[in-house]
């Protein structure tokens, strides 16, 4: 009975002490695979990794619209006739920041500064590790970590952080962006000018040329003619009608007058009569040139008074087309954008990169992650009997 008693107390102390044994090891392992990262990055970060120094600037894209001076953001968008402008800054602002980080941005400051030689390193940090004659794509993902662009869309502003591994080479870097950045305003600016334009100076053209063609025909109506303008003329000759008929009038009263004498020697009677027929002939004349057949004057006012009609119509098209030119023009010089630079790069004096305190406790939450997958697939394979099969394996060889 004693010696049954014994076996059992045994028993549960070697099952109590495999357990503990147990625990141990899961200890171990958990704490190997959670300080692992940690441990790893410590050593990057103390012997590897290249100081960096950072370069913030902040912009904005304005432009002469803004009829709210300081009103930026939701305030803005609330104020009188700075809704345009508003709704402008936060498009611009966005443009300008994804143009920042774009190849074409990369490739172009590449060519202005010699973006390489800025970002070559050859020491021995495997994260930032670049060499001069690296491919494009390697520039590039080098460039994408050297340089963060976000958008402030309660202030509008850009803000621009820049990291190179000299203070000199980050204010150098910054300010060719910010050189890149305005030139890219300019760009949208004057493509934004020619497209509002476009459409004025066509109208414009075409206005032009329809009240030259109208004033050409015009002009040789005038020559063909000989007649400069046919509508005073006819105001002339119709005064010259009324004065005829006035004088022909007098004339028939002194002759009905001399006639009522019963004189026929009278010495007058021969004079009045030459009078009137001579009055009654230019009369007559004068009425034919005015609405007579053939080319008179009622003829030409027809076709003169409709080319002229076409030239009045073309020179108000022409006016109209100008002044709408004129408009286009003013708004849209109004509306031309700038970069306007808030805060210039200063880099920093003391490396701020790598941050070391950031980076340990990301190695700390990624051991955590790795110590939780390490545990479950430990689980796994108790629980699908992998472990096992592979521990009797291994006693039985």
């Amino acid at each position: 009975m004693a010696s049954n008693e014994q076996s059992t107390l045994a028993y549960r102390y070697r099952l109590r002490a495999e357990a503990e044994s147990k625990r141990r090891r899961e200890l171990r392992f958990t704490s190997g695979l959670i300080l692992a990262p940690v441990l790893l990055m410590g050593f990057y970060v103390a012997f590897l990794a290249a100081p960096r120094y950072q370069a913030e600037a902040r912009f904005s894209v304005r432009s002469g619209a803004s009829s709210v001076a300081g009103a930026t953001g939701p305030a803005s968008l609330l104020a009188t006739g700075a809704n345009v402008s508003s709704v402008g800054g936060f498009v611009d602002g966005w443009a300008v920041s994804d143009f920042l980080v774009s190849r074409d941005c990369m490739h172009l400051l590449d060519r202005k500064i010699g973006l390489r030689r800025y970002l070559a390193h050859a020491g021995w940090d495997p994260v930032h590790r670049l060499s001069p004659d690296a491919s494009d794509e390697q520039l590039y993902q080098a460039y994408l970590a050297s340089i963060d662009v976000s958008f402030n869309l309660m202030e509008q502003i850009d803000v621009m952080e820049v990291r190179a591994f000299s203070p000199q080479d980050a204010e150098a870097v910054s300010n060719g962006l910010l050189d890149i950045a305005q030139g890219f305003v300019n760009d949208m600016d004057d493509k934004g000018v020619a497209d509002s334009m476009q459409v004025g100076t066509r109208a414009l053209a075409v206005a032009e040329k329809k009240d030259t063609e109208a004033r050409d025909r015009l002009t040789r109506w005038r020559v063909e003619h000989g007649n400069l303008d046919p509508v005073a003329e006819a105001s002339m000759l119709q005064t010259l009608v009324l004065q005829l008929e006035g004088e022909l009038n007098t004339a028939d009263i002194s002759l009905a007058k001399i006639r009522s004498l019963g004189n026929p020697d009278h010495p007058m009677l021969q004079p009045t009569q030459a009078q009137v027929a001579a009055l009654t002939q230019l009369l007559s004349a004068t009425h034919r040139r005015l609405s007579g057949a053939g080319e008179t004057e009622a003829g030409q006012l027809n076709s003169y008074e409709a080319l002229k009609n076409a030239l009045d119509f073309s020179d108000q098209n022409l006016n109209a087309a100008r002044q709408n030119y004129q408009q286009a023009f003013t708004d849209t010089e109004r509306l031309r954008r700038y970069l306007g630079v808030v805060v210039h790069p200063v880099s920093e004096r003391q490396p701020s990169n790598p941050r070391v305190i950031v980076l340990l406790l990301e190695a700390l939450a990624f051991g955590f992650v790795l110590a939780g997958a390490g545990h479950f697939l430990l689980n796994f394979m108790r629980a699908t009997g992998w472990y096992k099969r592979n521990a009797n394996v291994a006693v039985d060889a």
